[in-house]
């Protein structure tokens, strides 16, 4: 991916997660929209978005039932449950940026990444953490950590069958 896609694809996707954390509930339906223009126009991106967004809502599902984040919402929210679509489709779109690196080095650069954005949230108080900032940021390096290392383990191991 040249530096000018990849830096179009994380300002897209920065915007996205914008929308979806500062407008939550009140613009999913721009998070809908967004979604599946970008699946109708690279249908091939579908079901890596999916699976990703699928182990993303599980692992946030799970954080909140054990109470490390919680939101306003009974179970997680729709606007997060978007968010995760549209992350899914963003690694997707930066497959091959991925799997030019180091599994370290992405796995180092995903928990970082992640409890940082969980941090913005916390802060734009689009979820809450119920045991404080020092726990919860631990808590979710760890798990950004794994997370990230598993998803540049498959995509260097099924390369051919992401593009």
């Amino acid at each position: 991916m040249s530096g000018k896609k990849l830096l179009l694809a994380g300002l897209l996707f920065n915007m996205y997660w914008s929308i979806a954390v500062l407008g939550q509930q009140a613009y999913v339906w721009v998070l809908v929209l967004l979604v599946v223009v970008c699946w109708w126009k690279f249908p091939k991106g579908i079901k890596a978005a999916l699976s990703i967004a699928l182990v993303g809502v599980v692992m946030d599902l799970t954080l909140s039932v054990v109470d490390i984040l919680a939101f306003d919402s009974i179970i997680i929210p729709s606007w997060l449950i978007m968010l995760w679509l549209g992350f899914g489709t963003f690694v997707w779109f930066m497959r091959s940026t991925i799997v030019s690196y180091p599994v370290m080095l992405i796995g180092i650069l995903g928990g970082i990444g992640g409890s940082m954005s969980y941090f913005a949230g916390y802060r734009l108080e689009a979820v809450q953490w119920p045991l404080g900032v020092g726990i919860t940021l631990s808590v979710l390096f760890v798990i950004w950590l794994m997370f990230s290392l598993v998803i540049a383990l498959m995509m260097k191991r099924n390369e051919p069958h992401y593009s």
